[in-house]
């Protein structure tokens, strides 16, 4: 029984890929399906090559000046301040989408969510790096509570500073973190969010 539920979730998950469905494709709503694209800041060329794609199955051409009238008022949505801090805050990439009247602010809120999304990785990479050395510790005790040698109490020394250090460190990028939080804040206070 469980072989056939973990195929259905695979066909369920590879169906979910699809960027179209067939009922979409046969009503041919072309301008409210590249609305909804712009509105998610598809890529123009990459997200219609997929609806060709998808479409062609049910042999259906898609309305490229349709889907792209859509989309590009779709991009009206998409391309805010807050939206382009919100893409940076989730680490996706700035694929420069935005007409050039809307550019200067999502790329604006681009730049400072991924700058707050990368502290925050900073400080989970320190928060990791904290927990492997606390594990090589209790080893480390596992091994001298079974009566192991010198060599272990060294490391469970050396281990035991750099966590200190790490400590440190973790205040410094926490810190850091706050403060981005604060710009976030009123970033967000500014551009109306």
């Amino acid at each position: 029984m469980k072989p056939v539920v973990l195929i259905l979730a695979a066909l369920t998950a590879l169906a979910s890929c699809a960027s179209i469905s067939r009922e979409e494709c046969l009503a041919g709503d072309w301008e409210a399906i590249g609305l909804r694209d712009g509105a998610a800041g598809a890529r123009p060329d990459i997200q219609f090559d997929r609806h060709q794609r998808q479409c062609s199955k049910v042999d259906v051409t898609p309305d490229r000046g349709q889907w792209q009238r859509g989309h590009d008022l779709g991009l009206q949505r998409f391309c805010t301040p807050l939206s382009g801090l919100e893409q940076g805050q989730r680490g996706r990439i700035n694929h420069n989408l935005c007409p050039a009247d809307l550019a200067a602010g999502f790329d604006e809120g681009h730049a400072l969510g991924l700058r707050e999304h990368a502290q925050r990785v900073r400080v989970q990479n320190v928060l990791t790096e904290i927990s492997n050395l606390q594990d090589q510790n209790r080893a480390a005790l596992a091994g001298l509570a079974a009566g192991g040698d010198d060599g272990l109490r060294a490391d469970l020394h050396n281990t035991r500073s750099e966590i200190l250090h790490l400590q440190l460190e973790l205040g410094l990028e926490r810190a850091a973190l706050r403060r981005l939080e604060r710009e976030v804040a009123a970033f967000r206070a500014r551009v109306g969010g």
